[in-house]
């Protein structure tokens, strides 16, 4: 049994994604900087609890959020195979990924703007096929299944560690899944149709055929798996300041 356990080690160590091709990735896709907006994100919610708890006697631990980019890398390089991410570097090469990347990249775009350009979109008969398109594509960026990790993994631990979370029943659960999905599909499809905004007719179904990639499936559940597995500690640390009477509807 110990022989089998170092050869499974060993087989993995040798298959995994070197660290030369994790940061190579991390430097050209987008997926730091969303790591990096999640920090920024949940630093603020960390302060924003340390601040009500200036009140109590107890003092809680800061969660260093270092450790977030640490084990976001740490699992990509393990998640994914020396194979698998040359052939996701190989998608990186082509150009149109590369400006829908660029795109997607800018996180300071006024959400009423996203909204009206979305509104003349769906108000417009011409545009139904490029919707129909663009919804395509997303469906393969954002797949359900690696979304709902994001709930499986922080939220729903968060809520059940949280002070009264063991009174929550399966039916409350279920529904806040639900609701938790149809929140990120929704605004997943609104951001793919914005950064795609200045895209062909064309380009979009060049971007398509890159989205229904192997390479594609493989990165989008190592990245989604990543956060998940960044985050998990840092959610569970918050859990004695997260008061479910307050979020329950």
């Amino acid at each position: 049994m110990k022989i089998l356990l170092v050869i499974t080690l060993l087989v993995q160590l040798l298959c995994s994604a070197t660290p030369e091709q994790v940061e190579r990735y991390l430097s050209i896709s987008n997926a730091e900087e969303e790591l990096i907006e999640l920090e920024a994100q949940f630093s603020r919610m960390q302060n924003n609890f340390q601040s009500l708890d200036t009140n109590t006697s107890e003092e809680k631990e800061t969660y260093d959020m270092q450790m977030l980019s640490i084990r976001f890398r740490e699992y990509i390089q393990k998640a994914l195979s020396e194979d698998e991410m040359k052939e996701i570097l190989q998608n990186y090469r082509n150009v149109i990924l590369l400006q829908f990347v660029s795109a997607s990249s800018v996180t300071e775009t006024d959400p009423k703007e996203i909204e009206a350009y979305i509104k003349t979109l769906e108000e417009s008969e011409s545009s139904s096929g490029r919707i129909d398109l663009v919804e395509k594509i997303n469906k393969k960026l954002n797949n359900k299944e690696s979304m709902v990790l994001m709930f499986d993994e922080l939220i729903k631990p968060l809520m059940q560690a949280a002070p009264g979370g063991q009174n929550l029943d399966e039916a409350y659960m279920k529904k806040s899944r639900e609701n938790y999905l149809k929140s990120m599909v929704e605004s997943a499809k609104k951001e793919t149709l914005f950064a795609t905004k200045e895209f062909t007719m064309e380009e979009l179904e060049a971007l398509l055929k890159i989205a229904q990639t192997p390479a594609i499936d493989h990165e989008i559940k190592a990245v989604y798996g990543g956060m998940a597995y960044a985050l998990k500690e840092f959610f569970l640390s918050l859990a004695s300041r997260y008061d479910i009477s307050k979020h329950q509807r």
